[in-house]
């Protein structure tokens, strides 16, 4: 079968990308601790340009300097000035050197979804209103329920099975809830800090405003570093979307109630930034097609957010689904589930590209393509588990490919604080010490380091 609507190019902005599938913004955990780049880094994403994705979109890079920010707890990589600049620099060069073209993705902050830093563990974490998160079991995956078992299985064996789970009323629910907390106190209270989240403090004006100006600063430094262009961070419960939705922005001042008001913080960083950058270059967003939790943003709502934010600057739209709360729509357990919110962002942005994550087999990605209902493809967990997805379908060898689980292993390391790992790819985490993904490995610098090296034959 061919797959040949995933190998057309495509045109983003004054970006041209050499086939229609990307690969999904994740955070892996592999930056330093203090958020600068790092080998693995490099080599994490060296193997992905190298397996053939077109387009890189880069892990969550966070711009605000102040430990507020809520995101240190998963070591997201940094972007305050150029000390971080310099290596990520390094690292949009290590995409290029490989054949991928890379967006990066700037956020400020992780909000209610964050932790206070263990640099100032007294500092409590901002977002738009002093609402904390808690997740509920009853929204689930199979791959977070494989997971919970494989973490504490007395608890999982306490919460019961997912589908009794999911039957439970408000109530039956409310008095389970109890009891389970009472439970992983005792045995396992790490684990209270990740289903319930800490009361933030409420984001002061003058805090927002330069929010608003250090986004648009930083995308500027980004694509003077090389990238090709810039993603806003607005998706699936992170700071930009909790001003987005009612469930978390219950502010009464210019930046809460109304649409436009709850979308006042995204659209001026969105002006700010095409103020700084020019009307040319790229500069994209993501959005949750539907936060799919009581009291949050609508499927609707998120359409009139995508028409807003297209008619402030946008190149392209990128599509997420859910939040943490609603931890088994962020990460579905099947392929293509959030495709259903392509054609209506399309609609919405007046027809800008989309791209469009979730996919793990090429005839699912291909068809969506072909099908119009949208123009690129992401692989998150799937280029996890098989950074040569591309090449491989490209070369034919659709049997060759390492198929992802949906064991959600990755994820949960992620909120273990562990080193992020994957079930069925054995190099995930461990891409460095692979020679050729090292940089002077890659295909243009190799001749040249090959010729340098002639020169000096015998001196050694």
């Amino acid at each position: 079968m061919g797959y040949d609507a995933l190998f057309e190019p495509i045109t983003i902005g004054d970006v041209e990308i050499k086939n229609r599938i990307a690969m999904a913004p994740m955070n892996m955990v592999y930056s330093n601790p203090e958020g600068y780049n790092s080998e693995q880094w490099l080599a994490w994403y060296a193997a992905r340009a190298k397996g053939g994705f077109g387009l890189i979109i880069t892990d969550c890079v966070v711009v605000n300097p102040y430990y507020w920010r809520a995101s240190d707890h998963v070591n997201p990589h940094l972007f305050t000035d150029e000390r971080h600049g310099r290596g990520l620099g390094m690292l949009a060069d290590q995409i290029h050197a490989f054949g991928a073209k890379t967006f990066i993705q700037l956020s400020p902050g992780f909000g209610r979804q964050g932790h206070a830093s263990s640099a100032s563990p007294h500092e409590p974490i901002a977002a738009p209103s002093a609402i904390p998160i808690k997740i509920d079991l009853r929204n689930f995956s199979k791959g977070w329920m494989r997971q919970m078992k494989r973490l504490s299985p007395e608890l999982a064996e306490a919460a019961g099975a997912l589908e009794a789970l999911k039957q439970m009323s408000d109530e039956q629910y409310a008095e389970l809830e109890s009891s389970l907390i009472d439970f992983v106190r005792q045995t396992d209270p790490e684990l209270l800090k990740v289903v319930y989240g800490e009361v933030p403090r409420e984001l002061e004006i003058a805090e927002i405003v330069y929010l608003e100006e250090k986004m648009a600063e930083m995308s500027f430094e980004a694509l003077r570093y090389g990238f090709d262009g810039v993603e806003i961070h607005s998706p699936h419960g992170y700071l930009i979307h909790q001003f987005l939705s009612n469930r978390s922005n219950k502010r009464t001042d210019e930046y809460g109630g109304s649409l436009e008001n709850r979308a006042r913080f995204l659209l001026n960083i969105i002006r700010k930034t095409r103020e700084r950058i020019g009307p040319d270059r790229v500069l994209g967003a993501r959005f949750s097609g539907d936060e799919l939790m009581p009291d949050g943003a609508t499927n609707e709502e998120m359409r009139e957010f995508v028409a807003m934010a297209a008619n402030a600057g946008l190149s392209y739209v990128d599509v997420s689904q859910g939040c943490y709360e609603n931890p088994g729509a962020f990460a579905p357990d099947g392929e293509a589930e959030m495709l259903k919110y392509a054609p209506g962002f399309k609609e919405a942005s007046g027809g800008l590209p989309v791209v469009t994550p979730t996919f793990m087999t090429p005839g699912t990605a291909s068809a969506a393509i072909s099908e119009g209902k949208t123009d690129m493809v992401s692989l998150g967990r799937q280029a996890t588990a098989d950074p040569f997805w591309p090449a491989k379908v490209k070369a034919g060898r659709e049997k060759d490919i390492v198929k992802c689980i949906r064991c959600n292993l990755c994820y949960m390391n992620l909120f273990e604080h562990k080193w992020l790992r994957c079930e069925v790819n054995p190099t995930a985490g461990f891409e460095k010490y692979l020679p050729e993904l090292w940089r002077l490995n890659a295909p243009d610098i190799k001749k040249k380091v090959d010729k340098f090296m002639k020169r000096a034959e015998g001196l050694f």
